[in-house]
């Protein structure tokens, strides 16, 4: 048996191929649900990285054929302690030492630039939510991971919605916003509400519930958020937001963001909701979120479905929800290992 490992490049077309291929094999199996990552995504996605953010990706090849794959992804501003990484093995190949040689990437790439916390995901089973595969928990307790932050997957389907349910919802919410105003926007944020969108943006870490993970906020950062908004728009996606500005201050303090790509038509994203702590109370959640998507589908009328993740914890954003319309769709547990605390995993060298 020949196993080898080897960075993908977006000067190696060949590596994209073969990291292509397994990330579809891997999709197929465990998220048929989700649109499949198309060639153009995948070069996109290493020709524009996002700032204050170094993410690197590597290709398993076992006897010759691509069966695996490594991202590790570090933050150079904040949490400079986290290393974050997915490992992921094409079914067939399973079993069969890719996994751990992987691993075995992740501890050295640690070791090289001094990350001493491993963060890392996978499916997770819940009674009425089987995962496809048992293998990702056991993995994880086999290098002496722990479980720190269960999360769900949640699916809108547009043609399901109750706009009657939408329109109680923001009336609701209307009622108790009163001194508030919303704004929308597509894309880049307009000039005056940049500095409101970059505080809120370096909140969403340790605002949102984040189990036993050691998260440090980001600061907040124009030109940060500037150089995130370039790398979304050469990625191909469009973004569609909603905020509400508190009138007596003209601060922007509750803001949500829905995002599509141009090259999976028919799928979107729920992605940010975040409400300034100062301004909680006033229903602002579900007043930027059904008023986005409203925005949304006017804008973007061939989206089916729409797609969120929650913390399982997060009850309050969890209701909203599901008010809305949004269904479970998968759960996820994150992971994570303190390499200070726990030496075993270096067995796997």
């Amino acid at each position: 048996m020949s196993l080898r490992i080897a960075p993908v490049g977006v000067d190696d077309p060949a590596s994209i191929d073969a990291w292509v291929e397994v990330m579809a094999r891997i999709q197929e199996y465990e998220f048929p649900y989700l649109p499949r990552r198309t060639r153009r995504m995948a070069e996109l996605m290493l020709e524009h990285a996002f700032p204050a953010r170094v993410v690197e990706h590597r290709l398993a090849w076992l006897d010759g054929e691509p069966a695996g794959r490594l991202e590790v992804s570090r933050m150079t501003e904040e949490n400079l302690k986290l290393l974050f990484f997915t490992i992921e093995v094409a079914p067939r190949f399973r079993r069969r030492g890719v996994g751990r040689a992987l691993f075995g990437e992740v501890l050295a790439y640690a070791r090289e630039h001094d990350r001493t916390v491993l963060v890392t995901s996978g499916s997770l089973s819940m009674p009425d939510l089987p995962a496809p595969d048992e293998a990702p928990a056991a993995f994880a307790a086999a290098f002496g991971f722990t479980n720190t932050l269960p999360e769900l997957q949640r699916r809108l389907t547009l043609a399901e919605v109750d706009e009657d349910v939408l329109a109680g919802m923001l009336s609701a919410a209307q009622a108790k916003a009163v001194g508030y105003r919303l704004v929308r926007w597509r894309d880049a944020a307009p000039e005056e509400l940049a500095e409101g969108v970059a505080y809120l943006e370096s909140r969403l870490m340790t605002d949102a519930p984040s189990g036993d993970l050691p998260l440090e906020a980001e600061k907040p950062d124009v030109g940060r958020l500037r150089r995130f908004e370039e790398a979304v728009a050469a990625r191909g996606r469009r973004t569609f937001h909603t905020g509400a500005i508190h009138e007596q201050t003209g601060a922007l303090v509750a803001w949500t963001t829905i995002s599509a790509d141009e090259e999976t038509p028919g799928h979107a994203w729920q992605q940010i909701t975040i409400v300034d702590p100062d301004h909680r109370g006033h229903r602002l959640g579900a007043l930027v979120k059904v008023a986005n998507l409203r925005f949304f589908r006017a804008e973007m009328p061939q989206v089916e479905v729409v797609d969120t993740f929650n913390a399982a914890a997060n009850g309050f954003m969890i209701s909203i929800n599901e008010q809305m319309g949004f269904r479970k769709l998968a759960a996820f547990q994150n992971w994570q290992l303190d390499l200070t605390k726990n030496g075993s995993a270096e067995s796997v060298e």
